[in-house]
């Protein structure tokens, strides 16, 4: 059962950018946690329950990438929605991304990544809380 709020995890190391994406998801009716690397990301996974998507820059500082981030997350939660973004990539291959993540080239509209997060979200089956199979896309 989602909560009237989704609680969503923004991770990207550009402050502007993500203070730009948290501001205008935050305005689309999220509640979003905001993380600048892949560790800090993964401490929010741990300790919060309540995230229902994470939004993750494929390039981070500290070593893991955003492919690397989302498979230690599925690890924790298997069920989480991944949204990849990137500048520097066109699109992700399904040997780097875990499955039924989509992909955002950037520079993107907000508008459009809280429309995709939401459909990630509510693709998710009620009976097992996992995401529905889906396909990566390339620039939208």
């Amino acid at each position: 059962m989602q909560c009237e709020t989704p609680v969503l995890l923004v991770v990207e190391d550009d402050f502007l950018v993500r203070l730009t994406l948290v501001d205008a998801l935050s305005d689309d009716g999220f509640t979003v946690l905001e993380a600048a690397d892949a560790a800090e990301a993964l401490r929010l996974v741990c300790d919060r329950r309540d995230i229902a998507a994470m939004l993750t820059d494929i390039n981070l500082p500290g070593g893991a990438d955003g492919f690397a981030l989302a498979r230690a997350v599925r690890v924790i939660r298997p069920e989480m929605p991944v949204v990849y973004a990137s500048g520097r990539y066109s699109r992700a291959t399904d040997e780097q991304s875990v499955g039924g993540a989509r992909f955002l080239a950037k520079p993107f509209i907000p508008t459009l990544a809280a429309e995709v997060i939401r459909d990630l979200i509510d693709a998710r089956t009620p009976s097992h809380g996992m995401p529905a199979r889906g396909t990566m896309h390339g620039p939208m």
